[in-house]
């Protein structure tokens, strides 16, 4: 893993950037399905966003041979609130995505994902391409999926132990009594019903894409930290408090405007 994980930063920055290069006969961009249909346009009629779709597939094709795990992976698209299922689990294979929510760090917003960082203790969210490999027992957390942040807006993954674990501030029932999704300390918290599922198939050599829309350019620019300008609205009967188990400690966020 340490020498796949070297290589990655200069043929990431080629990716998002958004290198121009003529796919080859083996580019994921060509891949089809069993219908004849093309793989990138049959992920696209599902919702998942053009974009961050592109990105990954450059990612694959430009570490053609790298990557361990060429079946599954992982866009997170931040651009969603808290209570949508903005986790989507691709299958490049069949074609085929899951959907599953997705926490983000306490500080990066309340149901809006708006502000990320790559600083020790900012408990906020990454951007970035992240290489999961790898599981062990947290005390807290249980099993959890080792993620390395592979770009310059989430090196610091690793030392700020941002990992995939499941939680039950991830539900349907924590949405509806508090109007959001929990809050975690800058980890991919999943549901505990689906943290074993995941971490089963993305533990032998993954790829993962935090995304949001109108930062992912700006994290290429200014990777410590990147946020949305302006306060976040938050609607009413929304719980802007920490709840127990939740990430961090604190018992309000600063900067927030409710109706």
């Amino acid at each position: 893993m340490d020498s796949l994980v070297r290589i990655f930063p200069l043929i990431l920055f080629l990716s998002v950037n958004l290198f121009v290069t003529s796919a080859g006969a083996d580019s994921l961009f060509n891949r089809r399905l069993g219908n004849g249909r093309f793989l990138f346009d049959v992920l696209l009629e599902q919702g998942v966003p053009r974009e961050p779709l592109d990105l990954i597939f450059r990612m694959f094709d430009y570490n053609e041979g790298r990557v361990p795990n060429v079946v599954h992976t992982v866009l997170v698209d931040y651009s969603r609130p808290s209570t949508e299922k903005r986790l989507y689990l691709i299958n490049l294979t069949t074609g085929g995505i899951e959907k599953f929510y997705v926490a983000h760090g306490i500080r990066s917003g309340v149901v809006e994902t708006r502000s990320f960082s790559n600083l020790l203790d900012s408990w906020k969210s990454s951007l970035g391409f992240y290489f999961a490999k790898g599981t062990y027992m947290s005390e807290k957390n249980g099993i959890s999926l080792y993620l390395d942040g592979i770009d310059r807006s989430n090196s610091n993954a690793k030392n700020r132990t941002i990992v995939l674990h499941g939680a039950k501030y991830v539900s349907d029932e924590f949405i509806l009594k508090n109007g959001r999704l929990g809050w975690s300390e800058g980890c991919f918290a999943v549901g505990l019903e689906h943290v074993n599922y995941l971490i089963s198939v993305l533990q032998n050599g993954s790829i993962l894409l935090s995304y949001h829309k109108d930062l992912i350019g700006f994290s290429r620019r200014y990777p410590s930290e990147q946020a949305m300008v302006g306060n976040e609205i938050v609607p009413p009967g929304v719980n802007t408090s920490r709840t127990p188990g939740e990430g961090g400690g604190l018992d309000f966020l600063p900067s927030i405007v409710s109706f």
